[in-house]
């Protein structure tokens, strides 16, 4: 037998038992499906956006089943309909959130109003149906102009008849022939004439006057001798067909040497580099007579290198 000791003691806890389960059971557990729509007036060439929300228990992500088709058969046939944005879940009250997605609506045609309809989703095994939303779609100004009146049939007319050439228009046509294929020889003879003027310019020839130019204008210092390594490399390149223009100075020595150069002609090739190389890199800037010394010595090597008995 339980003792009144007993019997007092037990009663906070059952009060605190009924007290939950009557709190469980105030919980709302029903799910409301909304829909709203940013203009209920179109052109036939506009679109509407509608938010198409469920309110339930949490939580509501991946609870919510969407239908293969959000439209019913009715109105895909009115309709297109596009996610704009992706769903969003809110939390609100007691407990329950709510899950919303934005959704474009295109019309194909009109109507005064053009009604969209929605299949069923399925939330928590619920199934809930968004209300239906109606929208006035008008056609634009073009799209109601009235279409042109037919015209009536009349009978056929008569092709004018087509002057045929005369005998002495026939006459002339080997006379224009000619002229063609006269102008098409000339054409022909001028720009095979141009192309032989192209004729390559030898290393030699080239060098010597890209030196020229460069004594001859108006540039000092480092510019001219990065510009004489430049000459040089290139020259070597064209001339003895070594990549200069891709080597260090130290490389290039090197290269000459595994071809056999004279020693005093790859010797004095690397100390114009070496000069211009401190002039670019060590801050050695040549002055006037400087440069003007440097650009002989260059000319005088491309001379010394292209006799006969040179390299190559």
């Amino acid at each position: 037998m339980p003792t009144q000791t007993g019997i007092r003691a037990a009663v906070p806890a059952l009060v605190v038992l009924f007290v939950g389960a009557a709190l469980v059971r105030a919980q709302p557990t029903d799910v409301v499906a909304s829909s709203q729509v940013n203009q209920t007036q179109v052109k036939l060439s506009q679109s509407v956006r509608v938010t198409l929300a469920i309110e339930g228990p949490a939580p509501l992500r991946g609870a919510v089943e969407l239908p293969r088709s959000l439209l019913t058969a009715d109105a895909d046939a009115s309709w297109r309909i596009r996610p704009d944005g992706e769903a969003e879940i809110k939390p609100l009250l007691d407990g329950r959130e709510r899950w919303q997605q934005v959704y474009r609506l295109d019309p194909y045609v009109p109507g005064k109003p053009l009604r969209a309809t929605f299949n069923p989703v399925t939330v928590n095994r619920q199934s809930v149906t968004w209300p239906a939303v109606e929208v006035t779609v008008e056609r634009t100004s073009s799209e109601s102009a009235p279409l042109p009146e037919p015209h009536s049939v009349t009978a056929v007319e008569d092709i004018p008849a087509v002057d045929r050439p005369t005998s002495s228009d026939r006459a002339l046509i080997p006379w224009i022939a000619g002229a063609g294929v006269l102008v098409c020889v000339v054409v022909g003879l001028a720009i095979l004439m141009r192309r032989r003027r192209r004729r390559p310019i030898p290393p030699t020839e080239w060098a010597r006057a890209a030196l020229a130019r460069l004594e001859a204008g108006d540039m000092y210092g480092d510019v001219v001798a990065e510009r004489v390594a430049a000459i040089l490399r290139e020259f070597v390149e064209r001339r003895f067909a070594v990549p200069a223009t891709k080597l260090t100075t130290t490389e290039l020595s090197a290269a000459t040497a595994q071809q056999g150069w004279p020693v005093e002609q790859s010797e004095a090739l690397r100390a114009v580099l070496d000069e211009c190389d401190l002039a670019k890199f060590a801050g050695n800037t040549p002055d006037d007579d400087g440069c003007r010394r440097l650009i002989r010595t260059a000319a005088d090597w491309v001379d010394h290198v292209s006799l006969p008995a040179g390299p190559g």
